[in-house]
């Protein structure tokens, strides 16, 4: 794979290893450049943001593995990345070019085993959408419109040992956040099989069958690569916002305050929705898509103003067990009980060299509740590293921080500080009573 080449030096022979040595080239000149900023002393500001610049042309040149490694790094830890690290990652866009028909139609004619014409009444040749694991095309279906899913060839190997190299870098530069690398390396893992991703998708729309103003499509055929399910017709809610912000801006000043009043109105009541939603599946249900951003998030078109709720190859399920553990730490975040919070976070896993309760309180609330300061996340952490230090990271759990802070993210653009202890409460309470019961 990898032959040495003098002091250093690589030369790749295939494409996982050509991408594993410009990875690792990448970060190992990174990684200089703050070894060079310590010891001269110089400006650590500067060091970020060229840095920042340097991981995301990396980053964005690979794709990949990489690009969901970086959304998921800067969405759900922000707190271990400088702030101009987290201003770039968090843009990433896990898109890429589709792939030509003749190869797409070649994985849908093997994992159905008829030809495409024979299945679909008709099939739009033109991707709807393409990423980095796979792209949709519109299709019809038995009479009714339908999206069809298809995986690209090989994409599987290439993306695990991209998450393999990931790891190995892990290892050296922030061993604490092993446990959730392993997680999320799982997590990617069942992204690779449609079928399984059918039945959870399935899961999840019979359970919110009776929430009128959501909507999750259902599996109409399912195979490891190829997923048929019903079209859902709209807009995603970035899309949306993006949209009618471009619109209000555009309106003569008298009305300006007014247009973007109600598209900031208009965004919190979908806000609300999600976040409804996201608790029901988390607490009560104990299934739930750990990638609930705006993109994931349409806008339909009919029902009017229901949303649909897509993508559930990155999904988590909780026994009771975990259920409740993780709802008496939103009781007591709820509750802003210290105590209680200290000894919800230890019954998760999380460990800090002296178990400081102010330490442990405050990065709780920061990456599970709510913003409590202005600065960065990662600018937070190091102050509170001047009192302890975080050591261990548990599986699991930090995918309900991510689910948090993406909530959280989509209201910040709305002007909108919200507290999910306070939005789950309820939900929350009614799971940590069974434990009493």
């Amino acid at each position: 794979m990898i032959a040495a080449v003098g002091v250093g030096g690589v030369v790749a022979t295939s494409e996982p290893a050509r991408r594993a040595a410009r990875f690792q080239a990448g970060i190992a000149l990174i990684l200089a450049q703050y070894a060079a900023c310590y010891a001269v002393r110089g400006s650590m500001a500067e060091t970020h943001e060229a840095t920042s610049r340097q991981i995301e042309d990396l980053v964005g040149v690979l794709g990949g593995a990489y690009v969901k490694a970086g959304q998921l790094v800067s969405t759900a830890f922000p707190e271990v990345l400088p702030e101009a690290w987290v201003r770039r990652l968090e843009t990433l866009v896990d898109d890429a070019p589709p792939r030509p028909w003749r190869e797409t139609c070649r994985v849908i004619e093997a994992e159905l085993g008829q030809p495409v014409d024979a299945v679909f009444e008709a099939f739009d040749l033109r991707p709807h959408a393409a990423a980095s694991v796979g792209q949709v095309h519109r299709a019809v279906y038995g009479g009714r419109p339908v999206a069809v899913k298809i995986m690209y060839p090989g994409v599987d190997r290439l993306m695990m040992t991209d998450l393999g190299n990931i790891r190995r870098v892990v290892r050296v530069v922030k061993p604490a956040l092993l446990p959730a690398v392993d997680e999320f390396r799982e997590r990617v893992r069942g992204e690779f099989d449609y079928a399984r991703e059918a039945r959870r998708m399935d899961h999840v729309a019979a359970y919110l069958a009776n929430q009128k103003r959501i909507v999750v499509p259902r599996s109409v055929l399912a195979t490891k690569r190829v997923l048929v399910m019903d079209w859902l017709d709209g807009v995603s809610l970035r899309d949306a916002l993006r949209a009618d912000y471009e619109r209000a801006v555009r309106r003569p000043a008298l009305w300006r305050a007014w247009a973007l009043y109600r598209l900031r109105a208009r965004g919190r009541k979908a806000l609300a929705l999600v976040a409804r939603a996201n608790a029901d599946m988390i607490f009560m249900d104990g299934h739930f898509s750990a990638d609930p951003h705006p993109g994931n998030v349409l806008c339909l078109n009919h029902p009017k103003g229901a949303l649909g709720l897509i993508d559930y190859g990155n999904f988590k399920t909780f026994d009771d067990i975990e259920r409740r553990r993780i709802a008496a730490l939103y009781v007591a975040l709820a509750a802003s009980d210290r105590p209680a919070i200290v000894a919800a976070m230890a019954d998760l896993g999380f460990k800090s060299r002296r178990m400081d309760p102010d330490f442990i309180v405050a990065f709780a609330t920061q990456c599970f509740d709510r913003n409590i300061v202005d600065c960065s996340p990662y600018k937070f952490l190091q102050s509170l590293e001047t009192q302890d230090k975080l050591l261990t990271i548990p599986k699991g759990y930090m995918l309900v921080a991510r689910v948090s802070l993406l909530l959280r993210g989509l209201g910040r653009r709305l002007g909108y500080d919200l507290s999910c202890a306070q939005l789950w409460r309820d939900q929350a309470i009614r799971v940590a009573s069974e434990a009493r019961c």
